[in-house]
Order: structure tokens, then C-alpha cells, then sequence
């Protein structure tokens, strides 16, 4: 008897069964597959620093001779296991060039690039699979920062030379670096074979850079005896804040967790609400079995048995997809991350699974439980005691005139049953903040104010020169200042008058009162430009020489603030700084300081320089002058301030922008299909009524309006409520991530037209079709159902 009801009843309501059986499939595929690439994701940069066999710390130093105090302190500390060194070459973008067919292309490098073969011990470079690379003489490996910005693919041919020696090399692979392969970390490693390598490195002319891998159980010791080693460091830092470069690459991935998790949410909600309406439309039929004998529990079997066999065949069909789904998504955002695969955690997908199939027998009990209330006579009445003293009105057509009748009827539906659309509102106003969300990230990546985060002032053009590599290698300040007034010169010379200045990075140690207690922070100085364009939070800029400003990052490091006093050690001369000001930005994870530009620092603590900045003078547009530029100096590189930033997050906006669209896909899609459930059960339970308002002239197109229209009034409410909760929820979300890098105050940027307009009115216009189109029903509605009115 069972088996023939439940055939009966998956005829009689065949598509609901199919759209329940798909949000069944949807949970389990987006849970197993979310929470096993949750796992897989958290677990990522751990992975990929074991595989690549990242040491507990490293330090980056110029290779001049005049460390012999690290070698020193390498050999003798007791905080030291092990350690390896790692030498590379310095290139310039001159070094390489690009060959295709008989031309010669210019090679436009990340950042820094360091030439080396493969490292002995530690940091070793894997490919795509998490291999070891291992180059065979004539090959060659890029990173994939480099591979994106020149459009390498394998089998390229390129072209190396290093003052005499002149070689060619086809692309083998590309990279995954464990120690430079964040988007946030300005240096990249270019690889060959040790054969290859040991040529050029008898270029003693090159400037060179070691990296010291250290192996060390206590890391926090290490660095603390560290600060007091004199050694011309450019970065040093322990694996876990290397663990941290990589957030900005991990923000897909995260995104993607959230979006699942949402997705899971409202698949629950539509099966609770799935199960109730059947229960609530099954009244009559548990009426007629309670009146001939059937007890409570055997009428719940009927449910369970339904909704098992439903959730079995969705949980089946759903674990297996779940696995090509998480891949998909992993491999979509990998990026430079190594992740492990989630297809060898299937006991994940197992107990994911197994749990939908627990919450759907839960949630069937749980509804079922109002049966032990219900009496035959309840349960025939459709769970009415056939009493009603509350009207059902909210609304007062008189006061609504020019109001059409639908209209008026589908604003007072709404309102006097406003728990039938809870489930709506919930899940329309998630599909909206799915959408806003990555939204707002995406165009506040790309807003013009992002490059003072960077640390760069906005410019009208980032110039980058066959000679920026040489200020680090010996050259001295006056060298640097002649460059930049000899480039201002030429560009007059030819017609383009620019206001040039630029940037310098040393690495300098600061304390507040022990000398001990040191802290190693990149110094900026701006040359040639008295204004500095960046996010200051409290006070102002240095004036004097004395003055410097801190991120707010430092100032919680060393205690201090505004007005206080902090020293530095230049060579054998103690500085004394007074700080005027405090600001925020993203360069070394927030751990900086400004300094003033009149000051003069020895070039022996240079550790890096930006790129030449201008200004364009006179009324041409900034865009026609940097063309005539690239024109005139092809072996310049030209760039407004969004492409120069671009290479940091670059990778990561092309992967949100991609995600933005196929969430909004996926959004979309979810809309339709609650849309149509959600009709058909309201047209199943309104029968009556729609059969009374066709009794007293309704046309059909003008009910097929009502039922569509209250879909659209709270899609409207739940979209206002959606934009709303994302001005409060995105930066709560994505301010974290920011957080991490040293940015505490960060703001949105919201597109009005995007979020306002586009997408709200992209979501209404399909989602009202659908509904428009689903209410097609009502014109099988007989005008005899008006006898089940309640």
C-alpha cells in the first residue's frame, strides 16, 4: 500500500519532486565539494611550503662581500640546525629578450629577477603537478607572474645574454615558488640547469643576491639574535609570515567557500519549505487515513520513505559530481598556490553525504510531528477548525485607487501571510549579497585609490628604465637624482613636459628605548616630490628631517604614537626621529615608515626602488603623451598607475571577475528554479481562489499578473535588504583580508551603476519572467475548485 501512494504521489507532483530532488543534488555537491576543498584550501599553503620544502626562516641580502658577520653568526648560532644558501643573478628586463620567429620582443619582467638554478636543500621550485622541476642544459622555467605579464607559453624561445655570454633557451615549465611566488613579493626566480648556470656565473660583473635558508626550532630566538648582526639585508622573514603573502591569492578560494556555504543554506531552506508545503497540501489524505485506522507513526512512514528515496537518488547522483565539481573550482583558482587534490579526501564526501541524508529524515520528523496534533476532522478541513474571526485584509483598496486590482491583491498577500515568504526574502536577499560582495571587492581593487595602499603615490606614469637595477648594486644617490633630471631633460626635449620623481627603499632598524629590542623596517623616501599621496589616518607628514611617519602596524609594534620619539641606528650614527603622522599601507605587511625627503640616507642600506613616477604638464590628455612616450623610448616601459599595480592583483581580479560572473549565473539559475517551485505550490494551495476570482471576471493574464507580481515585490524587498546587509557584511568579510596585510580602515568601493542598477535589474527582469511564465498554470484551474476555498 505504501509503495502504490508514493507512486500516486510522485506522479501526481512531478515537478516538485524534480525541483526538490535537484536542491538535493545542489546540497550535496556544493557540501561535499566545499567542505572537502575547504579542507583542501586551509591546508594549501601549508602543502605547498612542505612540498617545496620551505626552510623556518630566510633571509634575502645583497651579495657585496660584506657580510662576513652572517656567515659568521650562520656557523655559530645555536638556534640553527641547518642552513643552505641560495645564490642568484641579478637580471634586468635588457637581459632577456623574447624570440619569435626572426624578431626580437622586449621582456617585461614582474620585478626583480633573480637568474639561479634549481636550490640544493631548501626552496625548491615545483611544477604544476607539485614535481620537482629539473631542466635539462637549453631549458628554462619562468615564474607564473612573468609567464601572465609577457603571454609565455611552453615551447618559447628565449634569449639570455650577461655582458659575453649569449644564450638560447626554450620555456620547459612554469613555476610554483613557495618563497617568491605571492603576487605580493616583488622578486621572481627564473630557473635553468645547473650546467647552464654555472656559465653564467662567471659573469662577475652581475649584481647578485643570496637567499639563507635556515633551519630552526625556534624561530622567535633566531630572529631576536638576528636584529643584532650587521649584514646589508633586503627582507628577512619565518614561515609564517611568509604563509601570509599568499592571501591575496587565496581570496578566490575563499570566496568560493562562502558562496558554497550561502548555496548549502538556501538548499535547506527550500527543502524545509519543500516538506512543510507538502505535508500542509497532503491534509485531506492524512484525514482520510486517520479516519480509517491509520496510526500517527505509519502516515509518517509514508513521508519518510518518500523523502528517502528522493534524497538517496539526489545524495548518490550529488557525491558523485561533487568530486569533477571541487576539482573544477580548485583548479579555477589555484593561481599560484599548490593545492592538494580533493578527490583523495572521499571520506569527506562520504560524511557529507551521509549527513544530508541525516538532515532530511530530521527535518521530515521534525514537520511530521504536527500530525500527532491533528484529529480526522482538522486534518479534512486542511488543519482548520472551520472557525475564522481575523479578517484578511491589511490594506484598504480605497486608499489604493490608482493601484491596479493585482496589484493591490499581491501587496496584501504579501502582507497578511508575510511568513509564506520569509524562505523568499531569505534566499533572494543571499543571491544578492553572493553578488555585491565580490562586486565591491572587484572595483575596489581596481580603483585608482588602491596604488597609495601600495605605497606609491597617484601618478599619471610609472616609468621603469634599463637602469633601475644598478641604484641597488653600487651606484650612488647623486648617480640616482642625475638619472632622473637627464630623463626629465630628454622627455622636454622631445615635446613632453613631466614632472618626474621617485621612490627609495631602505631597510633600516628602529627602537623606542632599548637598543636590544630593534625592529628591521622597510624606509620609504620620496625624491624630487614633497607630497606624499597616501591613506594618512592621524597627523601629518614629515617635514623636517627629523620627523618620519609609521604605518599603524609599527606604531603597535613599538608601542608609540604620535609626538613620540624613536631611534635608528645609520652605520655608526644614532638618528633621532620624532613621529608626525600615521598611515597605512600593504608594503611588508603593513610594517613600514616614511621618511622626509630632504633627508639623506647612505645608499648602502638601499634595498630597492620604485619606479620612476611623473606628472604630466599642460592640457594633454595623460593617455596621448604616454603613447608618444612608449613611441619615442621602446625600451622604457610606460605604464598608468593601474597597470603598474595590476601585476600584484592581476591574477587575483581575472579569477574574481570570472567567479563575480558565474555566481551571478549560478544566482540567477537558483532564482529560477525557487521561482517556479514556489509558483506551483502557490498556485496547488490558491485553487479556490484563483477559481473565485475567474468566477467574477478575472481574466487569466490579469491573475497570471498578481501571482508574478508578489514574486517581484519581494524580490525588490529582498534585493534592498541584500544591498543593505552588504554594505555591512563586505567589509566585515573582505576588510579581514586587508587586515592581515596591514590596512585596518579600508572602504568599498561601490559602483552604483553595477549595484544599483545592472545587477538588481538583471536578477528582477528574469526572475519576473519565470514567475510570469510558471503562472501559465492558472489556466488549468477549474472553476469547481472554488468548493476547496477555505
Amino acid at each position: 500500500m505504501f509503495f502504490r501512494i508514493l507512486k500516486k504521489d510522485f506522479k501526481r507532483k512531478k515537478s516538485m519532486n524534480i525541483i526538490l530532488l535537484l536542491f538535493i543534488i545542489m546540497a550535496t555537491t556544493f557540501l561535499a565539494s566545499s567542505v572537502n576543498n575547504l579542507i583542501a584550501v586551509s591546508r594549501s599553503v601549508d602543502y605547498f611550503m612542505n612540498k617545496a620544502k620551505t626552510p623556518d626562516y630566510i633571509i634575502s641580502a645583497y651579495d657585496k662581500g660584506e657580510n662576513e658577520e652572517l656567515y659568521k653568526w650562520l656557523n655559530s648560532s645555536k638556534y640553527i640546525e641547518s642552513h643552505d644558501i641560495d645564490k642568484t643573478t641579478i637580471l634586468s628586463k635588457d637581459n632577456i629578450k623574447i624570440k619569435t620567429g626572426d624578431t626580437l620582443k622586449e621582456f617585461n619582467p614582474y620585478g626583480q629577477i633573480l637568474f639561479q638554478a634549481q636550490p640544493q636543500n631548501y626552496g625548491k621550485m615545483l611544477d604544476d603537478n607539485g614535481d620537482e622541476i629539473n631542466l635539462k642544459a637549453g631549458e628554462i622555467a619562468f615564474s607564473l607572474g612573468d609567464k601572465r605579464k609577457n603571454n609565455l607559453e611552453i615551447g618559447d624561445t628565449i634569449i639570455i645574454t650577461l655582458g659575453n655570454i649569449k644564450k638560447e633557451f626554450l620555456v620547459k615549465t612554469f613555476i610554483k615558488d613557495a618563497i617568491f611566488g605571492s603576487s605580493m613579493v616583488d622578486m621572481k626566480r627564473i630557473l635553468i640547469s645547473d650546467e647552464d648556470y654555472q656559465i653564467f656565473k662567471e659573469y662577475k660583473e652581475a649584481g647578485a643576491i643570496n637567499n639563507y635558508y635556515i633551519i630552526s626550532k625556534d624561530t622567535n630566538a633566531l630572529e631576536k639574535e638576528f636584529k643584532n648582526i650587521e649584514c646589508n639585508t633586503i627582507i628577512s622573514f619565518d614561515k609564517a609570515l611568509l604563509n601570509t603573502t599568499f592571501i591575496l591569492d587565496m581570496i578566490p578560494s575563499g570566496v568560493l567557500i562562502i558562496v558554497s556555504l550561502c548555496l548549502i543554506l538556501i538548499a535547506f531552506l527550500i527543502l524545509r519549505f519543500t516538506i512543510i508545503f507538502t505535508m500542509q497540501d497532503d491534509l485531506k489524505e492524512i484525514g482520510v487515513m486517520k479516519a480509517i485506522g491509520l496510526r500517527g507513526f505509519d502516515i509518517k512512514k509514508i513521508y519518510l520513505i518518500k523523502y528517502i528515496a528522493i534524497t538517496v537518488v539526489g545524495v548518490l547522483i550529488g557525491f558523485a559530481a561533487s568530486f569533477p565539481f571541487g576539482n573544477i573550482f580548485l583548479n579555477q583558482f589555484k593561481g599560484n598556490i599548490l593545492m592538494e587534490s580533493s578527490a583523495g579526501n572521499i571520506f569527506v564526501n562520504i560524511g557529507c553525504s551521509v549527513l544530508i541524508v541525516f538532515i532530511v529524515i530530521l527535518f521530515c520528523y521534525l514537520c511530521t510531528r504536527r500530525l500527532n496534533k491533528l484529529s480526522a476532522i482538522d486534518a479534512i478541513r486542511n488543519g482548520s477548525n472551520g472557525e475564522s474571526f481575523k479578517g484578511k485584509t491589511r490594506l484598504k483598496f480605497k486608499s489604493f485607487k490608482k493601484v491596479k486590482v493585482p496589484m493591490f491583491i499581491a501587496l496584501n498577500d504579501i502582507l497578511c501571510n508575510i511568513k509564506r515568504f520569509v524562505v523568499l526574502i531569505l534566499t533572494f536577499c543571499i543571491g544578492t549579497v553572493l553578488i555585491i560582495i565580490p562586486l565591491n571587492t572587484i572595483n575596489t581593487f581596481k580603483d585608482d585609490n588602491i596604488i597609495r595602499l601600495f605605497g606609491f603615490n597617484r601618478s599619471d606614469v610609472f616609468i621603469q628604465t634599463d637602469k633601475m637595477d644598478k641604484y641597488t648594486m653600487g651606484a650612488s644617490k647623486a648617480e640616482y637624482i642625475s638619472d632622473m633630471d637627464s630623463l626629465t631633460k630628454s622627455f622636454k626635449d622631445n615635446g613632453i613636459d613631466t614632472k618626474l620623481y621617485g621612490s627609495l627603499i631602505y631597510r633600516l632598524k628602529f627602537y623606542v628605548e632599548d637598543k636590544n629590542d630593534t625592529s628591521s623596517l622597510m624606509s620609504f623616501q620620496t625624491i624630487k616630490n614633497d607630497e606624499d599621496n597616501i591613506n594618512l589616518l592621524k597627523g601629518k607628514m614629515p617635514e623636517l628631517k627629523n620627523e618620519l611617519a609609521v604605518t599603524e602596524t609599527v606604531a603597535k609594534k613599538l608601542k608609540a604614537s604620535v609626538g613620540d620619539t624613536i631611534y635608528t641606528q645609520i652605520g655608526k650614527e644614532k638618528k633621532e626621529f620624532i613621529i608626525t603622522g600615521l598611515y597605512e599601507n600593504m608594503n611588508n605587511m603593513g610594517e613600514s615608515v616614511r621618511l622626509n625627503p630632504k633627508i639623506d640616507i647612505d645608499f648602502n642600506y638601499l634595498v630597492g626602488v620604485g619606479p620612476f613616477q611623473g606628472d604630466f604638464i599642460g592640457k594633454e590628455k595623460p593617455e596621448l603623451s604616454m603613447d608618444k612616450l612608449k613611441i619615442k623610448y621602446p625600451n622604457y616601459t610606460f605604464q598608468n598607475s593601474k597597470e603598474y599595480i595590476s601585476k600584484y592583483i592581476g591574477g587575483t581580479m581575472s579569477q574574481l571577475d570570472t567567479m563575480k560572473n558565474l555566481i551571478a549565473l549560478i544566482v540567477v539559475c537558483i532564482n529560477g528554479l525557487i521561482t517556479v517551485l514556489m509558483m506551483k505550490t502557490f498556485i496547488t494551495k490558491e485553487k479556490g481562489e484563483i477559481a473565485m476570482l475567474k468566477s467574477i471576471g478575472f481574466r487569466n493574464s490579469s491573475i497570471r499578473f498578481w501571482q508574478a507580481a508578489r514574486i517581484s515585490i519581494v524580490l525588490i524587498v529582498a534585493i534592498t535588504l541584500g544591498i543593505i546587509l552588504s554594505d555591512f557584511l563586505g567589509p566585515l568579510a573582505i576588510g579581514q583580508v586587508f587586515a592581515v596585510l596591514g590596512v585596518h580602515n579600508i572602504i568599498l568601493k561601490v559602483n552604483p551603476l553595477e549595484v544599483y542598477g545592472i545587477y538588481p535589474i538583471m536578477i528582477l527582469v528574469v526572475t519576473t519572467v519565470i514567475a510570469y511564465l510558471s503562472a501559465g498554470a492558472v489556466k488549468k484551474v477549474d472553476l469547481k475548485e472554488i468548493n476547496n476555498m477555505e
